[in-house]
């Protein structure tokens, strides 16, 4: 069976056209305006020693993900952009579920190894002192002891892990651990963030960025008190006087009067500041051609297509065909925008692939490697 990649010629590594979020980090067709404020807003945070904080809302399927990947990308490519990042998709909520599920999610990205690395330098490099440093940068002689006892082995150091993800101890646990039985105040768990991000810029010279995707979720939080919850964690992380931490969200809702409470409460929103409420708008069909145009380009082998064509070219039937919009005809990529834009003349990313996978399979199953304008009007027809 002939394949996507070969027919039609496809670069080494792509199997279709569709981006894949972490893969393909470094690109961001068709929205240069955004890419410009976002690296505007972390030129000033690295240049300033003030973590990056932000919101990124917008339809779904306008690219929240793949941008919110992009920025890990060129914050980790970036020479002067010191940073950790840690990325997680916001797990599954419940109506009462609390920032601890989010809160454990990134311990988790971050991973028990690495802050125990951070420990044991912490350790060695402040002696008698650590006790006394943690227990002031976190308020809580607990948390201290909790992050103290990671230097050790055994199954402490896994119990007091947990403990500071936020996990409720068995009683025997917490008895062997010296610790209550959870951590479970909003203050409380983002103090022991704010704690490892001092580590991270203390051990590593790194400032710590939290991504949280996908915050759209928190629409399924109803119960009041777990409501609070969130507001009190948001509200401290999104804090410019927090200045251990940066926090960076994205949610999918069209209007920010969908917006979760959690994002949409004025303590944050004064916080985060209006104008890092940054929205992805949709595609009109200058940016839909924009991004289709770019899309072709990267993910087609220039020596292959040219050789494509050479076959092929008959398939155009006399209409131009270019570079730039192989294996479409300049007419029929007219048409391919016009159609992918026929929903209220916008379209998002997510749209424009699953249109293109559609409408370029269907041409592989007529032998078709070249698509004009009349070729497509008949497929568009039969759609």
């Amino acid at each position: 069976m002939d394949t996507m990649a070969d027919w039609y010629g496809l670069a080494d590594g792509h199997k279709d056209f569709y981006i894949e979020n972490d893969v393909h980090a470094r690109l961001l067709f068709a929205r240069s305006q955004l890419d410009d404020q976002l690296q505007g807003i972390l030129r000033k945070s690295f240049r300033t020693g003030n973590p990056p904080k932000f919101i990124l809302y917008g339809d779904w399927g306008v690219g929240k993900t793949h941008t919110m990947r992009h920025i890990e990308y060129v914050v980790g490519t970036t020479q002067g952009f010191d940073a950790q990042m840690v990325f997680v998709e916001l797990p599954d909520v419940t109506a009462r579920a609390t920032f601890q599920i989010a809160h454990a999610a990134l311990l988790d990205a971050l991973g028990l190894h690495r802050v125990k690395t951070w420990m044991l330098q912490f350790q060695t490099k402040n002696q008698s002192k650590s006790q006394e440093l943690i227990q002031h940068q976190t308020q809580s002689e607990d948390i201290a002891r909790a992050f103290l006892t990671l230097i050790g082995f055994g199954d402490v150091t896994r119990i007091c892990w947990d403990w500071l993800r936020g996990v409720e101890l068995s009683a025997a646990d917490a008895r062997s651990a010296g610790l209550p039985p959870v951590l479970g105040q909003s203050n409380q768990l983002a103090s022991v963030l704010r704690m490892l991000g001092r580590l991270s810029k203390d051990i590593d010279g790194k400032i710590l960025i939290l991504m949280l995707d996908e915050a759209t979720k928190l629409t399924s939080v109803s119960n009041g008190d777990a409501i609070a919850h969130w507001v009190n964690a948001f509200k401290i992380l999104s804090d410019k006087l927090t200045k251990e931490v940066g926090f960076i969200v994205s949610a999918s809702f069209r209007d920010p009067d969908d917006m979760p409470q959690a994002l949409a409460d004025q303590q944050i929103q004064s916080r985060f500041g209006l104008k890092h409420y940054i929205q992805l708008q949709n595609f009109g069909p200058s940016e839909a051609d924009v991004f289709v145009r770019a899309l072709l380009s990267e993910w087609i082998d220039p020596t292959k297509r040219t050789a494509l064509l050479a076959g092929h070219g008959g398939e155009a039937e006399s209409e131009k065909i270019s570079d730039g919009t192989f294996p479409f005809t300049e007419k029929a990529l007219e048409k391919f925008v016009e159609y992918a834009c026929r929903n209220g003349n916008v379209t998002n990313p997510r749209d424009i692939q699953q249109s293109l996978d559609d409408i370029l399979n269907r041409a592989i199953d007529d032998n078709r490697h070249v698509l004009s304008s009349k070729y497509l009007d008949g497929v568009l027809a039969a759609a």
